[in-house]
């Protein structure tokens, strides 16, 4: 299960067990003691009747059954004496390659094979400047590794799982620098000759003492090979005792009837534990020659033998603290039990253990065999492994058995629901998918015909705003021409070509176009003027009346106008609007057939029909006059919405429309073959007119392409025979207009402007009649 914020510190010491559990307060920085335990062994584990492993077994299991560590963090100490600690001085490097020279030392430090210990390093102090350590130390710490294993052999009998081994002087360290000094220095203004003072602690054990020596930043350890043991067999040796009565006498020396004698017997061991204090004390100060020693720590429950504190305190000349209490361990169901306070001293371990547990302690160092890491890594991931294999394999099993049962459905002798199988169905399908590539293969065709005319039309033009459209003004120009519904009928019938004995060519509504061309000015009146008399006459019904005007107008001096000065007014001003304003010259020639005499006697021929089918749809008149209101004939192909997609030839910049040359009508003889191909029809003059548009030539611009009017042609092969004469009177023109190229905003606009004056003309209008009407009452 997960590991909570809770963790057991265990010191299995030569005398008894201690633990101890804390946790954090809710601030995060208060460490709280909830549970502990000491259990005392029967015996001591260094005597020779003692069996270290089974006391040390029961005295876990008597553990285990008064508290549950399952889900807690668990650190346990081993005795300094087991360990090795060495202390060097790196140079100025860069604190990414720290640890490459820490491998270095280790072999140079240790004196085993490096695959014989388990290891751990630590950076004690020092500063960062631009990426190097400046004045560090580093501290090593390692244990054989089967002196590891060994401490950690009873917890894996009880199925404990230690999560740190530290070293006890080491936790010591831990509690003296969250505990014991009260205000740590700053590592950043550390300096080296002028060190804070230091605290010297002396924890001693049953065999041993562990002196530590440390500032709070530096740390120095010596283990000193004298313990309170060394006293009781001191004691028996000298007063001829038995170890344990020894033992019971060293601990209740003040009641004894005699302490003088007992404190005269064991002084030869004082004397012991002062000269090696000394000699190491005076060993760490000719290293550390700044350093100033301000009080000893004493530690560990043999550290209340009765006198021992006067008599270092005397012979080292240095102060002893009192230590009674931890200041910042809180939790009083524990601090305040008499089991607990009676051996504080000896729960120092436990204490540092913890501390370093919560992650508040200054060495984090951790003894515990990376394999046993590992191992418990995989075990934790082995769940989610497993699941997810189950999971993988689940869906592999699935997708098989899905992928089956859509086979067997797809397969050619599966029978569905209808009776038919696949194998039939499949041949149905194969017919009809020869059908469908049939439908696509046509409609392959008809696509690369679209394609290449879109093209065209994309060449031609481009609907984006303030780019003028040759594919409008084609457009524009084709709703212009007549059309005849008895020639649309018959097509739609099916003809391909319509018989003149049917419909003759005098009788048919159609203009036909030899070519529509197209010339850019960048002054437009140049042509306006020469065409503007002409433009203003061209509605008269007498042909004669004008034939010497537009006998005056021919083609050459049509070109040559482009050259002429324009009209001034009386004022000298220009007598048009179009000075010196660009634009294009459109260019019409065609001819038609609507020559009769009846068309003659109706005033519906010759110039007459081509003024009334074709002029006025340019000037948007729905009457056969000039005069008349302009209507909305044009419908663009670009425009923006289809409800509002309607407007005149002056909104889109298209004006004055003016016959600038025309002849008289002639007599033509057509020959009609229903049989003879397009090109036979324009060898033998049936074909005449119906050119494409465009091409080179006339005004020499890129011109329209396409063809208008339709054929003159078609017919019934049984009726009429392969070939027929016609005679026909036939009426040439040509037919020029500006065009200024607008954008659609501009269009818009124009028509808008339009509108408008319409409206406010009509209601003027309204306006004096009503007045016109209230005067004469």
């Amino acid at each position: 299960m997960a590991k909570t914020t809770a963790v057991w510190g265990i010191d299995i010491g030569q005398c008894a067990l201690k633990a101890l559990r804390c946790t954090l307060d809710a601030d995060g920085e208060t460490v709280t003691a909830d549970k502990y335990d000491f259990i005392e062994y029967p015996k001591i584990l260094s005597q020779p009747e003692a069996d270290p492993e089974e006391l040390i077994k029961e005295a876990l299991e008597q553990f285990l059954s008064r508290n549950d560590v399952v889900g807690d963090r668990v650190a346990i100490s081993v005795s300094g004496q087991a360990g090795l600690s060495r202390f060097f001085k790196p140079p100025p490097v860069e604190v990414k390659t720290l640890p490459d020279i820490v491998k270095y030392e280790v072999k140079q430090q240790i004196p085993f094979p490096i695959e014989d210990v388990i290891w751990d390093w630590q950076q004690l102090g020092g500063t960062v400047v631009e990426g190097r350590a400046i004045d560090a130390e580093v501290g090593l710490f390692a244990m054989k590794r089967e002196a590891v294993f060994r401490a950690l052999h009873p917890f894996d009998e009880a199925d404990v799982e230690v999560d740190f081994v530290q070293l006890s002087p080491l936790s010591i360290f831990n509690v003296i620098c969250h505990d014991t000094i009260d205000q740590l220095p700053d590592p950043e203004d550390f300096d080296p000759e002028n060190p804070p003072e230091s605290v010297v602690v002396m924890s001693m054990g049953t065999d041993t003492t562990d002196l530590i020596v440390t500032n709070g930043i530096k740390l120095w350890l010596r283990n000193i090979p004298i313990g309170g043991n060394h006293f009781t067999k001191q004691l028996s040796r000298e007063m001829k005792l038995t170890q344990a009565k020894a033992e019971h006498l060293k601990r209740n020396t003040r009641v004894s009837e005699n302490p003088k004698a007992i404190f005269k017997a064991m002084r030869p061991v004082f004397n012991d534990l002062v000269n090696e204090v000394q000699r190491s004390l005076t060993f760490f100060q000719s290293m550390e020659k700044s350093a100033n020693l301000s009080e000893i720590v004493l530690l560990g429950n043999a550290a209340k033998l009765p006198g021992l504190r006067q008599f270092l305190s005397k012979q080292l000349e240095i102060d002893i603290a009192k230590v009674s209490e931890f200041k910042k361990l809180r939790g009083a169901d524990v601090v305040g039990q008499a089991t607990f306070t009676n051996n504080l001293l000896s729960f120092a371990p436990c204490y540092g253990l913890c501390i370093q547990g919560l992650k508040k302690g200054h060495i984090k160092t951790n003894l515990l065999p990376e394999e046993i890491v590992v191992e418990r890594i995989i075990r934790a991931k082995k769940p989610w492994v497993l699941a997810a294999v189950s999971a993988v394999a689940l869906g592999l099993m699935l997708g098989y058995i899905f992928n089956t049962n859509a086979w067997w459905r797809v397969h050619e002798d599966y029978v569905g629901g209808n009776k038919n199988s696949w194998k039939k169905s499949i041949s149905l399908v194969t017919a009809e998918d020869r059908r469908s590539n049939d439908f696509i293969e046509t409609d392959k065709a008809l696509k690369e015909s679209q394609d290449k005319f879109n093209l065209l039309a994309k060449e031609l033009s481009s609907a984006s705003e303030g780019k003028a459209t040759w594919l409008e003004v084609y457009s524009a120009l084709v709703q212009a021409f007549p059309t005849d519904d008895k020639i649309l009928a018959a097509k739609e019938n099916g003809a391909e070509k319509v018989n003149p004995s049917e419909i003759g060519f005098e009788d048919r509504k159609e203009l036909y176009i030899d070519h529509i061309e197209s010339a850019f000015l960048k002054d437009l009146a140049l042509w306006h003027d020469r065409a503007k008399p002409i433009f203003d006459n061209q509605e008269q019904k007498s042909q004669d009346e004008l034939e010497s005007k537009l006998n005056d107008l021919s083609e050459q001096q049509t070109a040559a106008a482009v050259t002429a000065a324009p009209v001034v007014s009386e004022d000298g001003t220009a007598a048009t609007p179009f000075k010196d304003k660009p634009g294009w010259i459109i260019e019409i020639k065609g001819h038609h057939f609507h020559n009769s005499d009846k068309a003659l006697s109706e005033s519906n021929s010759d110039k007459a029909y081509l003024f009334k089918s074709l002029i006025l749809n340019l000037m948007s008149k729905s009457k056969s006059s000039m005069a008349a209101p302009e209507v909305e004939n044009v419908k663009l192909p670009t425009a923006s919405t289809p409800d509002d997609e309607m407007f005149t030839y002056s909104d889109i910049g298209l004006s004055f429309p003016t016959i600038v040359q025309s002849s008289a009508r002639t007599e033509k003889q057509i020959v009609f073959d229903p049989t003879a191909t397009e090109s036979e029809d324009e060898a033998s003059g049936f074909g005449a007119g119906r050119g494409g548009l465009g091409g080179a030539g006339g005004l020499g611009s890129p011109g329209l392409g396409g063809g208008l009017g339709g054929g003159l042609g078609g017919g019934d092969e049984e009726n009429d025979g392969p070939e027929k004469k016609y005679n026909v009177m036939e009426y040439r023109f040509v037919v020029q207009m500006i065009w200024t190229p607008r954008t659609e905003a501009e269009r818009v606009e124009a028509r808008t402007a339009r509108r408008k004056a319409a409206e406010e003309a009509l209601a003027a209008a309204a306006a004096a009649a009503e007045g016109e009407a209230e005067a004469v009452q």
